[in-house]
């Protein structure tokens, strides 16, 4: 799926944006989430003419206190929070919404502090996610356009079912290295996260951006590599835990192989999108066929 920028006049928020502060993988708890700094961040999103930046780093808002102090204008502070019954998106927020929590106490607490509620990536086979939820609890956005999930597939689900609850319709980049910021956003009319906030509310946003790249993906794994890696070694010359960060310096440096990440990158993407097409068959067949008929038109 991609939306071409047809609005030169409008704003651009990157809903979607992680940073350091991330945490660690859950499945893989000694990779880190993401590595990016936040001045990292800003730059790029000064590359790609992103005007504003949701930082939501998983179960936690430091990340995005700490890229507001660079930029106090440009930053909501955000966090993906992790409820018993899948991923959120808080946007606009104060202090860390505690994990594991349902996901209706969990929009409670966001919106105590002000904040909005966006489900994000609901159908990804992934990523925990809110799936039909979506059709029966209030969320203030839907991200119908998360440039990670590159099959096609799972972004037009969400739209469809978007277009019967008729949500705020966005679109982020789930970016978990800096070169993927901006590569989904949304517009909106206005020029201040203030605008952002009442265009959400009144449902007036617009998804944009494409799908992240193979070679981002290899990049990004290459680098988390090449910091494990360099993080084992610092940790075994402290004398800590040296059997624990020897395997981890030789795994790390096998990842680091130049070939190691491209396979890695292909071998995943195609496992995902035979995952995809075997949880949602109908959908799958659906999005086949129109792929079909623009090619023949």
């Amino acid at each position: 799926m991609d939306y071409s920028d047809n609005s030169s006049d409008m704003c651009k928020v990157d809903i979607h944006v992680h940073t350091k502060y991330s945490g660690n993988a859950k499945k893989i708890s000694f990779i880190p989430d993401c590595i990016s700094r936040p001045d990292k961040i800003l730059r790029y999103a000064d590359k790609k003419g992103i005007d504003f930046l949701a930082i939501t780093d998983h179960d936690t808002v430091k990340g995005g206190i700490e890229t507001e102090k660079l930029a106090p204008s440009r930053i909501i502070v955000g966090e993906e929070i992790s409820t018993s019954d899948g991923e959120l998106l808080g946007l606009f927020l104060n202090e860390t919404v505690p994990p594991n929590l349902s996901v209706e106490e969990s929009i409670d607490k966001v919106r105590d502090q002000g904040g909005l509620a966006i489900a994000p990536h609901p159908y990804s086979v992934m990523c925990p996610c809110l799936k039909d939820l979506i059709h029966e609890i209030n969320f203030d956005g839907i991200e119908v356009f998360n440039a990670f999930h590159r099959d096609g597939i799972l972004n037009s689900k969400t739209l469809n079912e978007n277009k019967k609850i008729k949500n705020a319709a966005l679109g982020g980049s789930d970016a978990h290295t800096e070169r993927m910021v901006g590569n989904a956003y949304t517009l909106f009319e206005g020029n201040s996260i203030e605008d952002f906030y009442k265009a959400i509310k009144k449902k007036k946003t617009t998804p944009q951006g494409h799908v992240t790249s193979m070679a981002q993906t290899m990049l990004w794994s290459w680098n988390t590599g090449y910091f494990i890696m360099k993080r084992s070694f610092r940790e075994i010359l402290k004398g800590n835990e040296i059997k624990k960060n020897s395997g981890l310096l030789i795994g790390s440096g096998i990842s680091v192989i130049p070939i190691v990440p491209v396979v890695m990158a292909f071998v995943i993407n195609r496992y995902h999108d035979k995952k995809v097409r075997k949880t949602y068959p109908w959908d799958s067949l659906i999005c086949s066929y129109e792929e079909y008929k623009k090619k023949i038109l």
